[in-house]
């Protein structure tokens, strides 16, 4: 799973400040005393010339350099744009995520865990964002690919709070009392496309995944 976006967006767009605008005052400010030097220097001293040249230097790399990084910066905004363009073929289709969040918004959340192995014991559990148990129910024991659907019931009979993120964990053993690992993940229908955190992501009604986090679409019912 990618770090970009785990189901919940870990950056927001925002403001950056403009290096050109930094290096145009800083500039200015170097002048300024470049030339109050000039001015004060001793005529029998002169200044030694080859430190201004070296440091104009260093100001003419430092603004190709950003010159380049806003090129860059160009190219990667309109490459984003055309895969943009193609995940809009994804829109309305279901896909499995590679995810064992979500967010809950009073439709049921679909995931699906794999078993490598047989399991003599297996406990799928969902917990909130602070890492409290809120539900709990027997897993299936046999091997192979299980799905799991969570209408929001929480101990008691009550209903889970909507918009809040919830995680799914399954824990299993085999005949051995060893533990099995399993692998979650979580089905829902893509929405939308946003291109609002630096690379194409997913938008679904249970959160934001990255592109890369898609293991498979699957042909609606």
């Amino acid at each position: 799973m990618t770090d970009m976006i785990s189901f919940v967006p870990t950056a927001t767009p925002g403001a950056v400040a403009d290096p050109s605008a930094s290096l145009a005052q800083n500039f200015d400010t170097f002048l300024s005393i470049l030339t109050a030097q000039i001015q004060n220097q001793d005529p029998l001293e002169p200044m030694d010339s080859s430190q201004f040249t070296e440091q104009l230097v260093q100001f003419s790399g430092v603004e190709q350099q950003i010159r380049a990084n806003k090129q860059l910066e160009t190219l990667i905004s309109a490459t984003n744009s055309n895969a943009g363009a193609a995940l809009s073929g994804y829109l309305g289709q279901d896909a499995e995520i590679d995810s064992a969040g979500a967010s809950f918004g009073g439709d049921p959340i679909h995931w699906k865990y794999y078993l490598p192995s047989d399991s003599t014991s297996t406990t799928v559990t969902v917990t909130d964002e602070k890492g409290k148990v809120i539900y709990s129910k027997a897993g299936e024991l046999a091997a192979g690919t299980h799905d799991f659907e969570w209408d929001g019931e929480l101990f008691g009979g009550e209903t889970a709070e909507a918009g809040k993120p919830y995680w799914i964990s399954v824990v299993a053993e085999d005949a051995n009392k060893k533990a099995i690992t399993p692998v979650h993940s979580l089905v829902t229908t893509i929405t939308g496309v946003d291109l609002t955190y630096g690379e194409p992501a997913l938008t679904t009604s249970v959160g934001v995944f990255a592109y890369a986090d898609i293991k498979r679409l699957m042909r609606n019912n």
